[in-house]
């Protein structure tokens, strides 16, 4: 007679099995992760990393729920930087989580892990915190930022991607206001690749900061560099999807403006080539 699933679950598992049943998904991929938890969640991650690429992503969420963050980030770290990206965002989650049950004891670990050689170390370090931001804790966000502050100025190419989803898709969400603040402030900086950071969040930013966010790029649209100043004209671009008549009305004073006239005309093209942004396209013409 066939024994159910969770008779089997209910005997010690070899990893082959555990590797099965992560395999099929669904409720069984849920049963094995609860049937796992129960045990020593760090020797199991042990025995699935020198495994194949389904292993390591089972490794990598089952760390998430380990009681010892310390030693599970130490496993996490190897597990970030992984080839393959679906094991990298599973230890990113897995970071996440961490971050949210045992904030005083990873944090300084994250800290840590922002001069790592690896950039895709660093990377994790931003999307992590993006990971654990919760509105409802509103005591953590400035943390947070600080956590992400000093990944701003890192030119590698993962860590711009990666800092920039934690601020759009993440931070900038859960804490509009505070993270709205933060780049205002940062807008002050003469690095190039923080402006192109500020005017790359603040096309993300929500309706209702709208009209602030156009004010703080108008400071960042001085900029002399190039690099910028197409950050600028693409958050223009995207801003104008949902605020459509506070971007017309702004690109009509910058097409005035000899200074900001070039991010106008890039920013009215992007805008012309997307699709439901003709409102502010119209707006933005010259009044007869």
């Amino acid at each position: 007679m066939t024994r159910s699933t969770s008779s089997r679950y209910a005997q010690p598992m070899t990893p082959e099995q555990v590797l099965a049943a992560w395999r099929r998904g669904g409720a069984a991929r849920d049963r094995v992760l609860v049937s796992l938890s129960k045990e020593d969640v760090l020797d199991w991650a042990a025995r699935l990393l020198p495994g194949p690429v389904e292993s390591r992503r089972l490794a990598a969420t089952l760390l998430g729920r380990s009681p010892h963050p310390e030693d599970a980030l130490g496993l996490l770290r190897r597990l970030v930087a992984d080839g393959d990206r679906y094991t990298r965002g599973a230890a990113v989650q897995a970071g996440g989580d961490l971050l949210a049950r045992f904030f005083d004891e990873v944090y300084p670990i994250l800290g840590a892990w922002r001069t790592d050689p690896s950039p895709l170390v660093r990377r994790a370090v931003a999307l992590i915190a993006g990971a654990a931001a919760d509105p409802v804790r509103l005591d953590r966000v400035d943390p947070l930022l600080r956590l992400v502050s000093p990944l701003l100025a890192d030119r590698a190419l993962e860590v711009r991607t990666g800092v920039a989803a934690a601020l759009i898709h993440a931070l900038f969400p859960a804490y509009p206001d505070d993270v709205f603040a933060q780049l205002t402030y940062w807008s002050a900086s003469h690095d190039e690749q923080v402006l192109w950071h500020v005017a790359t969040a603040l096309g993300g930013a929500p309706p209702e900061l709208a009209r602030r966010g156009l004010i703080v790029l108008r400071r960042v649209g001085l900029s002399g560099r190039r690099y910028v100043r197409a950050a600028v004209a693409r958050a223009l671009a995207r801003l104008a999807a949902t605020s459509p008549d506070a971007v017309g009305a702004e690109l009509r004073r910058w097409l005035d403006d000899e200074e900001r006239l070039p991010i106008a005309r890039d920013a009215l093209s992007r805008i012309s080539e997307g699709r439901g942004c003709a409102a502010a396209t119209a707006s933005a013409r010259p009044r007869a």
